[in-house]
This record gives C-alpha cells, sequence and structure tokens, in this order.
C-alpha cells in the first residue's frame, strides 16, 4: 500500500474535479441550503466558508445573508481559488472574495457572524481541533454549521451490483487513505470534543430512479476523480472500472431493475459559539 497524507484530498483539484464539484453542488444544492437556514444564517451578516473549492457553498451563502452580507471563501488549493474568482467576478459578486488558505491554521483581522463548510472535515487529520480553531474566529454567538455526508448510506433497493461495487470502491479508498467516509455520523461527537455545544441535527438524501435521473453521472464522476488514487492505493485499477462507460452501465443496471438509488445521507449540524 502507498502511504498518503491524512489529509490528502482522494479527488484531486483537476480541472475536471473542479467541474463534478459545480455539478454535485447543483445536485445537492437545496439540501446545504436548508441546513444554512436551519442554522440561521440571514441577511446581513459575515460568513467564512471554509474548503470552499470552486465557490458553490460560498455563493449558496451569499444568496442567504443578502447585499448586506459578505462572504469569504478559504481552500487550500489555488487552482480551486483561482476557479471560484473567476465565477464571481463574472456574476459581479463583489460581496463575496476567495483566497487560499487552510482551515487548520487560517487567521483573520475580522470576526465572523458564521463559518460554514461542505464535504470539508473527513480530509482534515483532527476535524474537532479544526472545528475549535474556526470556532474561534466567530463573534460569541456566533455560528458553526457543517454540511458533510456518509458514503456507506449509499445504496439501491433493490441491490444493484454494480452500483455497490463501485460505492464499495470509493469507501475502501477513503478507508486505505485515512480518511472518514461517514463523517456525517461523527459531526455530534466533532462538535463536542471541539468543545461546541451538542449541535443540532438533521439528515436528508436525494432519492433518484428512471433514466433520466442525474444520479448516474453523479457516480461515474466521483468514481472517475477518485480513479488515480484508487489506483496508486490498490483498490481497482482503470480496467476494473471502466471509466467510460460507468455512467451508462450504470443507468442500464437500475433501470433494467427497476431499482430505487439513495444517494449518501447528508448530516447537517450546527452550534452557537458561547464564551
Amino acid at each position: 500500500m502507498v502511504p498518503t497524507s491524512p489529509s490528502e484530498y482522494v479527488l484531486g483539484h483537476s480541472a475536471a474535479e473542479l467541474r463534478r464539484l459545480i455539478e454535485q453542488a447543483a445536485f445537492f444544492g437545496d439540501l446545504t441550503a436548508e441546513v444554512f437556514r436551519r442554522a440561521g444564517l440571514e441577511p446581513g451578516m459575515s460568513v467564512l466558508d471554509v474548503g470552499c473549492g470552486a465557490g458553490d457553498v460560498a455563493f449558496l451563502a451569499a444568496s442567504l445573508v443578502g447585499p448586506d452580507g459578505r462572504v469569504k471563501g478559504i481552500d487550500r488549493a489555488a487552482e480551486a481559488v483561482a476557479v471560484a474568482r473567476e465565477r464571481a467576478e463574472q456574476a459581479e459578486a463583489e460581496k463575496v472574495t476567495f483566497e487560499v488558505g487552510d482551515a487548520a491554521t487560517f487567521t483573520s483581522s475580522e470576526t465572523f457572524d458564521a463559518v460554514v463548510g461542505r464535504l470539508v472535515l473527513p480530509y482534515q487529520p483532527n476535524p474537532a481541533a479544526v472545528l475549535r480553531h474556526l470556532a474561534s474566529l466567530v463573534r460569541d454567538g456566533g455560528i458553526v454549521a457543517f454540511h458533510e455526508c456518509d458514503l456507506s448510506s449509499a445504496v439501491t433497493k433493490p441491490e444493484v451490483p454494480l452500483f455497490s461495487r463501485l460505492v464499495g470502491y470509493v469507501i475502501e479508498t477513503y478507508r486505505r487513505a485515512n480518511l472518514e467516509a461517514n463523517m456525517g455520523s461523527r459531526l455530534h461527537s466533532a462538535f463536542r470534543d471541539a468543545g461546541l455545544p451538542a449541535p443540532q441535527m438533521i439528515a436528508a438524501a436525494r432519492i433518484e430512479s428512471g433514466p433520466q435521473s442525474p444520479a448516474y453521472l453523479a457516480v461515474a464522476r466521483v468514481v472517475e476523480s477518485a480513479a488515480p488514487m484508487m489506483e496508486r492505493l490498490g483498490v481497482a485499477t482503470a480496467a476494473d472500472l471502466e471509466l467510460d462507460t460507468i455512467e451508462e452501465r450504470l443507468r442500464d443496471a437500475v433501470v433494467r431493475a427497476d431499482a430505487v438509488v439513495f444517494m449518501p445521507m447528508f448530516v447537517g449540524a450546527w452550534a452557537r459559539v458561547t464564551r
């Protein structure tokens, strides 16, 4: 087995992966919006989005805090920040800014009303320590809100072996890379270990079926992005994956079985900072 950094991002930062993140945001964005609304994001707030990627969570937060609010997104990948800045410029979103920064070490002269993130904590060596640090950047009474998933909850009913195999490859890749594939279930303990109050939590999942579902493309894109790491860690080869036909093979198999696809459960957790 080839060792990896505990914080290594399994899916990489290629142009294709950044496009996948934008597609993913459209697929799961309404679930994240519900978490942020429940957490208390409202007009006029200042928000820090950590692990911003191509910027979609920051743009979502900006839609909730309105023109009197502001959002700063940080990501340790310069490639992602460059794409996010370009998108902000195209959208003329002057109150949404981006910079290169690591969630574990980022400092700021300003105090934020909220810090948020989606699919970020699995890539931190110590999620609780990161949450503790981020909470220090939030004003007293401010919000810490994260949205994470449990990959092992992704199933089909009845079982479609191809779907199960692909999900299994991704989960095993996370395991061998020393990453948490089920961070959603760990959010409560991570918040408490960070010294935060027990979070309020909610879970939701996309449930898909039929030939027109975007789920097949979503799964194919994740596997494509993870494929280099899968090979590196000895989980699966390009021949095992047959990348060029995953979407169509998965669609055919699900439709043939008249199955329902339960995409990974997303768990939202949020708490107010108290000092």
